[in-house]
């Protein structure tokens, strides 16, 4: 094989962990290793918002696109929940931003090579990872890919896969009609024909706002279907009607929430990274944070010398958890809204966002836990002992 062929790493795939891998190898002692990224488009076509809150070595403080130190939560019966946060905030970034930030630092290291083509392959060569694609072949001491399923993803244990899918609406009104310094996470007040769902408001100014219809299901809605929830939802919450409002864009998006164990490498070479390495949390889709903090961990390990190693899901309890609850959303999605609206309400915004993050100790967890309804999680644990009493 070509030496012009050959690199130190290749990062297959050029989505949220493959930039922030880059960003942290070219902010490392690695940084003057040859790196390849490669995927189809370099020039993501369609932009999607990250939210978080932890930012605690967050690398990327300077393209957050707007923050809220308040959230909101609405019931199903209407009930509202604001609190201002004490811990975090909760922040927003948007992913064309990250794509522009990451590529224009990239292009200052004569190491680093850009490429778009069609992925067809990543295999094992005696000791080189090598990516194959239509015209060309290249080989690495180590390829990180998020372009494909782990190996042995039709083989591996799942008792719940649904979908997290989501359209959004970005809107500008003449007139001033929301709050900018409050976040709501979640309104649970609407119709819950198509399953466990909410709305998501996201409001940067006082006559703009993103509207996110989101659900967690194990079927997508045709498209018209969520253009007229989120009408509707105009309409219903706000009384606007089309003609008070300029659509500023669009985001649609389908996340994997399963309970599924994802397999860190894709053979001896080739570590899986993303939502192809279950980065993702199961059951609520946040990603951001955990890429960060992954990618840090990955980083650490190749300094030393180290062939990176880490499980890439949760521990064992908050993988039970995310069990629990993915079960709960698929067979009880009307509890499951309740439940979830309780949550808030008995722990407050802050500690659930610590829960969420995986930070809380097991005794606040069972604080947590005493407050919900017992029987459905008794329930839960019951259908699922089989995978609880086998490490999950």
């Amino acid at each position: 094989m070509p030496e012009k062929l050959h690199y130190d790493y290749i990062i297959a795939g050029a989505g949220a962990a493959g930039l922030s891998l880059l960003w942290h190898l070219l902010n490392s002692s690695l940084k003057e290793k040859k790196i390849l990224v490669i995927d189809k488009t370099l020039d993501p076509d369609n932009e999607k918002t990250w939210c978080f809150w932890d930012l605690e070595n967050f690398p990327f403080t300077e393209i957050i696109h707007f923050s809220w130190d308040t959230l909101k939560i609405i019931s199903p019966d209407g009930e509202k929940l604001e609190e201002n946060l004490k811990t975090y905030k909760y922040h927003s970034m948007r992913s064309n931003q990250l794509n522009r930030h990451v590529i224009s630092y990239a292009k200052n290291f004569d190491n680093v090579d850009f490429r778009e083509a069609v992925i067809s392959s990543v295999y094992l060569s005696g000791s080189k990872a090598v990516l194959n694609t239509e015209d060309e072949l290249y080989s690495a001491e180590y390829i990180f890919q998020s372009v494909f399923k782990p190996a042995d993803y039709d083989s591996s244990a799942v008792d719940t896969s649904l979908k997290q899918h989501f359209k959004g609406w970005e809107i500008e009104t003449d007139e001033k009609m929301f709050n900018p310094e409050v976040a709501t996470l979640m309104d649970f007040d609407i119709d819950q024909k198509n399953g466990f769902s909410f709305f998501y408001q996201l409001p940067v100014s006082e006559t703009c706002c993103l509207f996110e219809y989101t659900l967690f299901s194990e079927n997508l809605l045709d498209e018209d279907s969520y253009d007229s929830e989120i009408k509707h939802y105009l309409t219903d919450k706000f009384e606007l009607n089309p003609s008070d409002y300029k659509i500023r864009r669009t985001e649609f998006g389908i996340i994997p929430m399963e309970d599924r164990r994802y397999s860190s490498w894709y053979n001896g070479r080739t570590l899986n990274i993303g939502t192809a390495g279950g980065w993702t949390k199961p059951s609520t889709g946040y990603t951001f944070s955990r890429i960060q903090t992954r990618c840090r961990k990955i980083v650490g390990s190749l300094e030393s010398g180290k062939k990176p190693k880490f499980r890439n899901g949760s521990s064992y309890r908050f993988r039970v958890y995310d069990m629990m609850i993915l079960y709960l959303i698929k067979k009880y999605p009307v509890k499951s809204v309740n439940i979830f609206s309780r949550l808030f309400k008995t722990s407050g915004m802050d500690r659930i966002l610590t829960f969420l993050d995986e930070k809380t100790t097991i005794v606040e967890e069972i604080s947590i836990f005493s407050k919900l309804p017992y029987s459905p999680f008794f329930h839960a644990i019951y259908k699922l002992k089989h995978r609880i009493l086998t490490g999950a």
